[in-house]
C-alpha cells in the first residue's frame, strides 16, 4: 500500500528559542529501578461513549517536552507536545506510572505532565524507554489519589470493533476524543527504523496524539497510539501498540529497565545513504573482529540492505545466541564535488563470529 510507505510518528513539534553558543545540555536521568507498582485489575461494565469517557478521560494526561538541539553554533530550545496513559501506581499511591512512546520523550531535558481536569503542571521522571518498541515509562508524584487505566487484552480485539482514542492532538487540545473501529488486529509494517506488529483504526488520530490512549467499550486500554500514514490520498489509516505487547514492554521497563530479550552486538551502527549500514563504533563488550567503517552486508542468512533490516536481523536473535556477520572492509574515501564522499569498499567479504548480548540499560542497539 502506497500508504503505508509513508508512516509516521504522531509527536507535535511546535516551537523553538535560541538559548546560547556552545556549551552542553542537561538530560533527564533515570532511576536506578522501580521496586514495586500496582496495576488496576477490575475490569469496567460496558456502557456508551459517554460513559465510557466519563471512566477512562482522566487517566489520560497531556505531556510537553523541552529539549536542546545545536545547529550553526547555535543551541535551541526545541519544544514538543504528545499524550501518555496512566496505568499504575505503588502501594502508597504517591507515585503514578504513565506509559507513552519512546518518540514522545527522546531527547528530553524537561518532561511535564499535565491532567485532562487542569491543574499545577507534574515534573515527570523518566525510568526508562525502548527505542525499537517505541514504548517510555515516566512518572509523577501526587499523593492524592489519580484516575489509572485499566490493561485489556489486544488479542481478543475484533476486527469492526468500536474504540475510542483519547490524547492531546496538536498539542494543545488535551483530552480530545474521536471514535472508530478497529480495522485490522495484525499489521507488520514499518515504522521509522523498525518494524512493529499494530492495530489499525480508522480512528481520528493526529500529532500530539502519541502515547494516547485506544480504549474499548469497556473502558480497557486496549492500545498506545503512535504512528499514522501521511501521504495525502489517504484517510482513516492510523495505528496503535497492541496493549498486549506495550504492557509486556511497561512491565519489563519498570521493574528491569531495559526490555528483556532485546539483544546487541556490541556495535553502533549508521548509513552513508539508505542502502549502506556500516560499523561506527565497536564497544568494549564486542567479543567479534569488528572493524570501524565496516559495511554490514548480512547477519546470519539475512540481508542487511537498511536500518530497518538490520534491526530486522537483530530482532530475530536471542541473548547467548552465536551469529555469523559478513562483512566488507573499508578501504577509503573518494571525495567529490561540493563535499560529497564516497565510500570505497573492499570486493572480499569478511565472515565475523560475534555473540548476541542481552541488552543493558542505557546500551543502545
Amino acid at each position: 500500500m502506497k500508504g503505508l510507505k509513508r508512516l509516521f510518528y504522531l509527536t507535535a513539534i511546535f516551537a523553538a528559542a535560541i538559548v546560547a553558543f556552545g556549551g552542553c545540555a542537561s538530560e533527564q536521568k533515570d532511576v536506578t529501578r522501580v521496586t514495586a507498582y500496582v496495576a488496576t485489575e477490575t475490569r469496567a461494565t460496558p456502557g456508551s461513549t459517554a460513559d465510557v469517557v466519563s471512566m477512562v478521560a482522566e487517566s489520560v494526561v497531556e505531556i510537553r517536552t523541552e529539549s536542546v538541539t545545536t545547529q550553526w553554533g547555535m543551541q535551541y530550545v526545541v519544544s514538543g507536545a504528545g499524550s501518555g496513559v496512566i496505568v499504575a501506581h505503588d502501594s502508597d499511591f504517591q507515585t503514578y506510572y504513565i506509559v507513552t512512546n519512546n518518540h514522545v520523550i527522546e531527547g528530553a531535558r524537561q518532561i511535564k505532565v499535565s491532567l485532562r481536569s487542569g491543574g499545577a503542571d507534574y515534573s515527570a521522571t523518566l525510568i526508562a524507554s525502548d527505542v525499537e518498541g517505541d514504548i517510555a515509562v515516566i512518572s509523577i508524584k501526587e499523593s492524592s489519589t489519580l484516575n489509572v487505566a485499566v490493561w485489556g487484552h489486544s488479542s481478543g480485539l475484533l476486527v469492526g470493533e468500536d474504540v475510542i482514542a483519547i490524547g492531546n492532538p496538536l498539542g494543545s487540545l488535551g483530552g480530545t476524543v474521536t471514535k472508530g473501529i478497529i480495522s485490522a488486529t495484525e499489521r507488520s509494517i514499518p515504522v521509522g527504523n523498525y518494524t512493529m506488529t499494530l492495530l489499525q483504526t480508522d480512528t481520528a488520530i493526529n500529532p500530539g496524539n502519541s502515547g494516547g490512549g485506544l480504549f474499548n467499550m469497556r473502558g480497557e486500554l486496549v492500545g498506545v497510539v503512535n504512528a499514522k500514514t501521511s501521504d495525502e490520498e489517504v484517510e482513516g489509516i492510523c495505528f496503535a501498540i497492541p496493549a498486549d505487547t506495550a504492557r509486556k514492554l511497561f512491565d519489563d521497563l519498570v521493574t528491569n529497565g531495559v526490555v528483556s530479550g532485546r539483544v546487541t552486538l556490541g556495535i553502533s551502527v549508521g548509513v552513508y545513504d539508505a542502502s549502506t549500514v556500516y560499523v561506527t563504533t565497536v564497544g568494549e563488550a564486542c567479543d567479534g573482529d569488528f572493524k570501524q567503517y565496516d559495511r554490514i552486508a548480512k547477519i546470519n542468512d539475512v540481508a542487511v540492505t537498511s536500518l530497518l533490516t538490520y534491526h530486522d536481523a537483530l530482532s530475530a536473535l536471542k541473548p547467548d545466541e552465536k551469529a555469523t556477520v559478513t562483512v566488507y572492509r573499508h578501504i577509503r574515501n573518494v571525495q567529490g564535488f561540493f563535499g560529497s564522499v564516497t565510500p570505497v569498499f573492499s570486493d572480499t567479504p569478511t565472515e565475523i563470529t560475534v555473540t548476541a548480548k542481552q541488552l543493558k540499560k542505557g546500551e543502545s542497539i
